[in-house]
């Protein structure tokens, strides 16, 4: 029937048509994920020269930190030192103080920071890369390195928006207040 070879064929240029498109985007969307993170990077840099000439700092740092790095210290709510935090514009660096007894098999870091905080992003952004929507290598991941059985500090590569660093933050800060609230 001449009718339904010709809603075939509209059909299939249709088709093409939405998956050039979809391709089109894909594309854009990496193109502007390069260009933000670009501009994430320029924007640390400057705010930290801003920081810097505005107001020497004096730190305690074991490490050298980036060029392009902002240093703070991760207190609880009642004011107790957590951990010294290094950032850099794809880089979190929390580097465990001493005194917070955080264990490898401890339930706030395996239940909570690393399956439902960063595993849950790490593969968030798997599915990103495999979907085409951002470039393979810039999905975050994340390392833990221990003192024997305790954790000594958290690294975490690829965070790349605001947001995600600061409920990163948050969750490293509730997971050693309650490291340290079981230690008593």
């Amino acid at each position: 029937m001449p009718g339904e070879q010709e809603k075939t064929k509209e059909l299939a240029e249709i088709k093409e048509y939405i998956e050039k498109r979809l391709e089109d985007l894909r594309k854009e969307i990496s193109a502007l994920e390069k260009l933000k993170a670009v501009i994430d990077e320029e924007l640390a840099n400057l705010s930290f020269k801003k920081a810097a000439e505005a107001k020497p700092v004096q730190r305690r740092v074991e490490r050298p930190i980036p060029e392009a790095s902002r240093a703070r210290l991760l207190k609880s709510k009642t004011g107790e030192a957590l951990a010294r935090v290094l950032i850099s514009s794809n880089e979190l660096r929390f580097l465990v103080e001493p005194g917070v007894n955080l264990t490898r098999d401890a339930r706030p870091l395996q239940s909570f920071l690393i399956r439902k905080v960063l595993d849950a992003m790490s593969k968030s952004d798997k599915e990103r890369v495999d979907r085409g929507l951002l470039p393979p290598g810039h999905e975050l991941s994340y390392e833990i390195l221990y003192d024997q059985d305790r954790v000594r500090e958290i690294i975490v590569r690829n965070f790349r928006e605001e947001y995600r660093l600061r409920e990163i933050v948050n969750a490293v800060r509730w997971t050693l207040e309650t490291a340290i609230a079981a230690n008593r």
